[in-house]
């Protein structure tokens, strides 16, 4: 989980610094672009130091680790080199106390970060007027390019802070997906051994009781506590097995539920009403691991699953987009429900759908008993 997190951490990082190292390239640009190889080198080793020290801070502000005691005077390094280069650099410069307002905003307290960009606002249209012979119109719209763009890319940090916390959250709504079975599968155990094991203690005390005056009825006795044992042993296989029965409609409106509460949009489709009751139970458990799956391993902004009938088969699809990688392997989840479907002569299948989108398909013969049909209720579902 760390280290998924840290992974998290450095692709956001890169996607927040690439951009920014490329706008803080057009300063030295511009240096170059006029013949001043001097002070064009000058702004480069200047403004990749600073790139070096901007990175560090949001890294930290991303993972939540901050910069501790550290913050204010990596401020001062940022004011320090921007406004203290104008001495050699000039015009050219002028967009740099951005720099300094972003810093603000990442590093410092809400209301001074705020007192901060102010200053730095004001700041830039005497500064603006002093490097050359713009007019004031042209120093207020710096000093606008200043505040919004300081504001812009601090903003671009908290967002990628808020992506980093959206998917720990997702990651944790499926564990808790996942608990909430493994606490279901633990109460169906403590129903039935409790029960069991009364019974196999009653019996047992009885059999004690008439061992030594009625030896027949003390071992019909035993016979029905080994008896009891022995079903009480088939029903906790079923429970380990995850046999027992599911509701498809009432997992369906749950896998809605859990993935749209990510903040994805899921599209439910039903083109069947009944279904076979073993067809269906295997349907409500390949939905169940499908969702968990798309809310713990993808950032989904859409999904759909689409329950049919087609040529007398059923077919499911779940299909999601925001795949963060591709499964070298099916996990132990996907192998299970992968026998499942095999036992009922059925074929399940996953793929790649376009850049980003995975896809599951099932396909199980539709040939209903008549006796164990069942009917999907299509409000719950949806």
């Amino acid at each position: 989980m760390a280290q998924e997190k840290q992974a998290q951490v450095r692709g956001l990082s890169i996607s927040v610094i690439v951009p920014t190292g490329a706008l803080w390239a057009l300063p030295p640009i511009a240096f170059l672009l006029v013949g001043d190889l001097t002070r064009a080198l000058l702004a480069a080793v200047l403004l990749i130091g600073l790139l070096v020290v901007y990175a560090k801070v949001v890294v930290g502000h991303i993972s939540g680790s901050g910069l501790g005691r550290h913050r204010t005077q990596i401020f001062a390094l940022f004011a320090t080199v921007v406004y203290g280069s104008f001495t050699f650099l000039g015009s050219t410069w002028v967009y740099t106390p951005l720099i300094v307002g972003t810093a603000a905003l990442l590093l410092l307290r809400l209301w001074v970060a705020v007192g901060v960009l102010l200053l730095v606002t004001v700041i830039e249209f005497p500064l603006t007027l002093a490097l050359g012979e713009s007019s004031g119109a042209v120093a207020v719209q710096n000093s606008a390019a200043v505040l919004v763009a300081s504001v812009v890319a601090a903003g671009i940090v908290h967002y990628a802070r808020f992506v980093l916390e959206l998917r720990q959250v997702r990651a944790i709504l499926a564990e808790l997906a996942v608990d909430q079975d493994r606490l279901r599968m633990a109460g169906q155990l403590h129903d039935l051994l409790g029960q069991t094991l009364a019974s196999i203690r009653l019996k047992t005390e009885v059999a004690l009781a008439l061992v030594d005056r009625d030896r027949q009825r003390a071992l019909h006795e035993v016979e029905a506590t080994v008896l009891i044992a022995s079903e009480a042993r088939e029903e906790i296989g079923d429970v380990v097995a995850a046999r027992r029965s599911l509701d498809l409609g009432a997992e369906l409106s749950a896998a809605v539920a859990l993935i749209e509460l990510t903040g994805a949009r899921c599209d439910l489709r039903l083109g069947i009403s009944e279904i076979d009751e073993e067809n269906g139970d295997a349907l409500a458990w390949i939905v169940r691991e499908a969702a968990t799956n798309i809310v713990k391993h993808s950032d989904a902004r859409t999904c759909l699953i689409d329950l049919d009938s087609v040529s007398e088969r059923v077919h499911l699809v779940v299909r999601n987009d925001g795949i963060r990688h591709v499964p070298k392997s099916r996990g132990s989840g996907l192998a299970g429900l992968t026998q499942r479907v095999d036992r009922l002569g059925g074929e399940l299948h996953t793929d790649l759908n376009g850049v980003d989108c995975f896809e599951l398909r099932v396909w199980l013969p539709a040939i209903p008993d008549q006796e164990r049909v069942i009917t999907i209720d299509s409000c719950s579902a949806g």
